[in-house]
């Protein structure tokens, strides 16, 4: 299913836990889970089902000692994994290769931004629960529904805004509008996910506008409008 020139972890379904009507946690095991070298926050796997499709994932919460992996997958297009994750049954069989993703670094900061739509919740939310005690943080997320907000961790200092996106709305403009009519704290260093367009306009707002330092501005592209397999 995977190119063997990463490290790959044969897998299968053990809980699927609906988190809400966009989001979906699968629960994966394996023989081999416990070696899955996951060091920091916002790393990821691609995850390859038998029909022959992959995609990239963060991995949400890894036990080493269970063999478990959580990865937290979007239902909200109609691309093939978020087809086999809107069915899957513990049993399913599928692949984990990886990890990869570097560690964003927020040494110095005195403020940490952290911007962010469905896609990219996972791994924001790996983020918050990283940092260390003290910084303040701001996250926001741009959901469909109202309802598709997440109970955020008890950290002292964490501001959680959910934006929720009209249906007439372009999925993404929400959280840029929102980010560029926000005051940026002195001293902030900035993690920006999701749709690739409504990041680049809050990576130029911050660079130019604000005077982020450029080592201080970290963002992905995780998708594409018009774009089914986008590379961010």
């Amino acid at each position: 299913m995977l190119n063997r020139t990463r490290p790959t972890y044969d897998v299968r379904v053990v809980a699927v836990t609906p988190l809400t009507s966009a989001l979906t946690r699968i629960t994966f095991t394996g023989p081999t889970l416990s070696d899955l070298p996951i060091e920091h926050p916002t790393q990821w796997v691609k995850l390859a089902i038998p029909e022959g499709h992959s995609r990239a994932y963060t991995i949400r919460h890894h036990r080493p000692a269970d063999r478990e992996v959580d990865i937290d997958l979007v239902l909200h297009d109609n691309g093939p994994l978020a087809r086999w994750a809107a069915v899957a049954r513990p049993g399913d069989r599928a692949q984990l290769a990886g990890p990869r993703g570097r560690r964003p670094s927020f040494e110095g900061a005195e403020h940490v931004l952290l911007a962010a739509d469905e896609s990219a919740l996972p791994a924001a939310l790996t983020i918050v629960e990283d940092l260390p005690p003290g910084i303040p943080v701001s996250l926001f997320v741009e959901i469909g529904d109202p309802g598709n907000g997440l109970p955020l961790p008890a950290r002292p200092g964490l501001t959680g805004h959910w934006l929720v996106r009209r249906p007439e709305q372009t999925k993404g403009s929400l959280l840029a509008d929102t980010l560029l009519a926000t005051d940026i704290p002195a001293g902030t260093a900035a993690w920006l996910a999701g749709e690739a367009h409504a990041v680049a306009v809050v990576r130029r707002h911050l660079l130019t506008d604000w005077s982020l330092p450029r080592e201080r501005v970290h963002s992905k592209g995780y998708w594409k409008h018009g774009e089914s397999d986008h590379k961010g």
